[in-house]
């Protein structure tokens, strides 16, 4: 645990918790405000009794004016429900340094800031084999399990269906709440990272995504004859790499990028690109500075 999360790391994310609780005392907290019926804290609405009904939920005022038996609704403040997917494909482990190292850290940074806001934060990791999640849990005494949990993880080779992954984790019918999927969002098929994140919406979770690349994922390197493995399905082809194969590979990067970025925007996800050279602490600070996926 040494290496991975060293202890300025730790000290680090301290101060993010910090910076965090400035900013949200300069701004608005996102809404966690759920509609329920009977004792709460903020009066919010009526509806119409029904048989079964909490009758000391009843608003006799109402009635005795008009004879309509109605319900008093309250709002209640729930904790928040962050659930972090951790890309554990083949292809986070490209690269020097891997990006399964940065991802692992922002992951923690992410649910020591959850924790640290009393909400509840788990881990799942989306792959093609079954890794143990780690269980929504609340409070910052978790934490240091939590790293050595993050630390056990590994990526999996073999292909993987990323919208498979995800559905397979929704079908474990997690609660309803802010879902950060921590990936580089490539698949062996360019709709897979879509097709993910359209599940994730249907689902009615809130959704951010923080996606990680090396700089030179965007370039096919130097021209000449290769053979070369795609990471996710293990298969081996043969290539020319001349200036028109490059320039190729390049416009469909670029091309992928701007669909990924429009996707985000037309539907409301929280997206945050990250180089996966650049320090964890370093990306959780623009997270909150930049709108911030927890805070």
């Amino acid at each position: 645990m040494a290496e991975l999360f060293p202890a300025d790391f730790l000290k680090q994310l301290e101060g993010l918790h910090l910076l965090a609780r400035q900013i949200s005392r300069g701004r608005m907290r996102a809404e966690r405000r759920s509609v329920k019926q009977g004792a709460g804290l903020e009066f919010a609405d009526y509806r119409q009794f029904s048989p079964g009904d909490d009758i000391r939920a009843i608003d006799w005022n109402v009635y005795a004016r008009n004879r309509h038996l109605l319900l008093k609704l309250f709002e209640e403040e729930e904790d928040l429900h962050v659930h972090l997917l951790l890309d554990c494909t083949a292809s986070m482990a490209w690269g020097a340094p891997q990006k399964f190292d940065p991802a692992r850290q922002i992951v923690a940074g992410l649910a020591y800031l959850a924790l640290a806001n009393l909400d509840r934060a788990g881990v799942a990791m989306i792959g093609p084999h079954a890794q143990t999640p780690w269980s929504p849990s609340r409070g910052r005494a978790r934490f240091l399990r939590l790293l050595r949990h993050l630390e056990s993880c590994t990526t999996n080779p073999g292909p993987c269906g990323l919208a498979d992954t995800v559905g397979r984790w929704l079908a474990s019918r997690p609660r309803r709440g802010l879902v950060i999927w921590v990936t580089d969002a490539w698949g062996a098929d360019p709709d897979d990272a879509f097709n993910a994140l359209d599940r994730l919406r249907y689902a009615r979770h809130d959704i951010g995504i923080v996606q990680i690349r090396h700089r030179d994922e965007g370039e096919a390197g130097e021209l000449g004859e290769y053979e070369y493995e795609e990471v996710e399905t293990g298969e081996v082809k043969a290539m020319i790499v001349d200036r028109a194969v490059a320039a190729a590979y390049r416009e469909a990067v670029i091309a992928y990028e701007g669909r990924l970025k429009e996707y985000c925007r037309r539907h409301g996800v929280a997206h945050l690109r990250a180089d996966a050279s650049e320090p964890a602490v370093d990306v959780l600070r623009r997270s909150l500075l930049e709108g911030g996926f927890i805070g």
